[in-house]
This record gives structure tokens, sequence and C-alpha cells, in this order.
């Protein structure tokens, strides 16, 4: 699920920065019929066009091997969470070992 996920937000931010780059060319278009220089709008535009590339190559190289990301086998020698509390060596708190929360007064 996290790689889905993960490869939704890649297309997502691929397609913001493509939507960049129209904005950028349509500053580029304005700039150019007031006469004056466009030339920061062009570079951002190309920045932009090349971002997208970039990210949505990435997503589809990640679409195509995430088969591969998820098929990884486990090492069953590793150590697993778990969800059980256990308790301290060392006890030098001198109670009895577990931590009492406060009682609210009535």
């Amino acid at each position: 699920m996290a790689v889905g996920f993960f490869m939704g937000s890649v297309v997502a931010t691929s397609q913001l920065f493509f939507l960049l780059c129209l904005i950028y060319i349509g500053y580029h278009n304005d700039h150019k019929h007031l006469n004056k220089p466009a030339k920061e709008e062009t570079f951002m535009a190309f920045f932009s066009l090349i971002m997208c590339l970039l990210l949505g190559s990435f997503a589809a190289i990640l679409g195509a091997h995430r088969s591969e990301i998820l098929d990884k086998n486990l090492d069953p020698n590793l150590q697993q969470f778990s969800n059980e509390f256990s308790e301290p060596e060392d006890n030098a708190g001198g109670g009895a070992g577990r931590y009492e929360p406060p009682r609210a007064h009535a």
C-alpha cells in the first residue's frame, strides 16, 4: 500500500510541474506582448518541464518494478517488534517496577 501511495504522490507532483510549465509559458507570452524581458519565465518553464519528465519517468520505472520491491523475502531470523512491555533490568526507582499514573481526586 505504501508503494502505491508513494507512486501516486510522485505522479501528482509530476503533473504539478507540468502545470507550472504551462503557467510559466503563459507568463512568457504575456511578457513578450508587453515588450518586457522574459528570460526568467523561459528558464522556469524549461526547468519545470525537465522536473515533470524526470518525476514521470521515475513513476513509470517504479510502477514497472513495484512487484520486485514488494516481493522481497524477509529474513526469518530478524527480531520482530512486539507490543509487550519488558521490565527494565535495573530497578533503581525503588518502586514496584511498574509505572502507575496519578489518580484524579474527586
